[in-house]
């Protein structure tokens, strides 16, 4: 279930411009990474029945991810697709190299992540009703 639509992201938050086909797949994804941050807290939930602070920052969290998505490559971001080295004859490449050698690939926004950390979402122990 899309949780923002394109003017959503356009009008509201303001994000990169990019053509609808393009938004339509990295919404897609944006929000399927929202559900894993969110332990599927919100899959078969209404979204317009939780709470006002609950509604904007899911929508913003996704409409950010699917900016940070866009500016890292689009959809390939998601999977790691760039490589982190290349050699052509004698010249080479290495990009994000940490210090153990490993490469730096995130795949999730800060800016989505601290979208969510208000909203109570990533919680991940037990919750109780009584």
């Amino acid at each position: 279930m899309p949780y923002i639509d394109q003017a959503f992201y356009n009008d509201v938050y303001k994000g990169a411009p990019m053509d609808a086909e393009t938004f339509t797949i990295l919404e897609r994804r944006a929000s399927d990474i929202v559900d894993m941050l969110t332990n599927y807290h919100l899959v078969g939930v209404d979204l317009l029945q939780e709470p006002q602070l609950i509604q904007t920052n899911v929508k913003k969290a996704v409409a950010a991810q699917v900016e940070y998505m866009f500016s890292e490559g689009g959809e390939l971001s998601v999977h790691g697709g760039s490589p982190s080295s290349v050699s052509i004859g004698g010249f080479s490449y290495t990009e994000g190299t940490v210090a153990s050698g490993q490469t730096d690939v995130r795949t999730i926004s800060n800016m989505a992540y601290g979208y969510l950390v208000p909203t109570g979402l990533l919680y991940m122990g037990v919750r109780v009703r009584c």
